[in-house]
């Protein structure tokens, strides 16, 4: 009879190891799982970072061409022009649906500069960017002088998973919104120029449509 009983409390000693065992096997499963999450998240953030960086550059580089020489929807008759008395183009979902605001100028950065062959990871849409005009005054020595222009760049980068909806809003991955301030110095309206200044952020807090 004592040997039975130590085998009862034997049994029940190994079935309570097992049991806990098991939940910390689970919980170190989960903290897994949930760490791999974390990582993936944020390295679609990074992607879909450097993507609206580089439509971000694009967009810049094609602005200090000549007029002639760029993409068609960046020439200076495509670009909406911000005059304060409504919101920006970049603010208008139309813009970025092709039905108006600032959509003239809506430019999707060419596949061979976002998609290397090497990489697996490709987004599935394009970066892109916006582009409007908005006078500023000029002033000198304290006195307003003139008025100038720059250029309010907005892009999009997508990271590979994304994936939206028929209203534009994002179902799966992630987005990020970038935008820079350009000042480029010209002989010329028309003519090739250089960029004189430039300031650029993050949008955090993107339009909701």
């Amino acid at each position: 009879m004592k040997n039975s009983g130590q085998q009862g409390v034997s049994l029940i000693i190994v079935l309570i190891m097992l049991g806990v065992i098991a939940l910390t096997s689970a919980a170190a499963l989960r903290s897994a799982s949930s760490s791999e999450r974390v990582g993936n998240n944020f390295r679609m953030q990074q992607l879909a970072f450097g993507y609206a960086e580089a439509a971000l550059r694009y967009c810049e580089a094609q602005l200090t061409l000549a007029d002639a020489a760029r993409l068609s929807s960046l020439q200076e008759a495509r670009l909406f022009i911000f005059t304060g008395d409504a919101a920006p183009g970049w603010a208008k979902a139309a813009t970025w649906t092709g039905s108006g605001g600032a959509a003239a100028s809506l430019t999707v950065v060419p596949e061979a500069l976002v998609k290397p062959a090497a990489s697996a990871l490709q987004p599935l849409k394009l970066p892109e960017c916006a582009v409007e005009k908005q006078s500023i005054p000029v002033v000198s020595q304290g006195v307003a002088t003139g008025s100038g222009v720059v250029y309010v760049v907005t892009a999009r980068g997508f990271s590979p998973d994304f994936t939206q909806d028929a209203k534009g809003l994002t179902v799966t991955g992630a987005v990020v919104w970038l935008q820079s301030l350009v000042a480029i110095e010209r002989a010329a309206p028309a003519d090739a120029g250089r960029l004189a200044d430039r300031s650029w952020r993050r949008i955090i807090n993107t339009p909701i449509y």
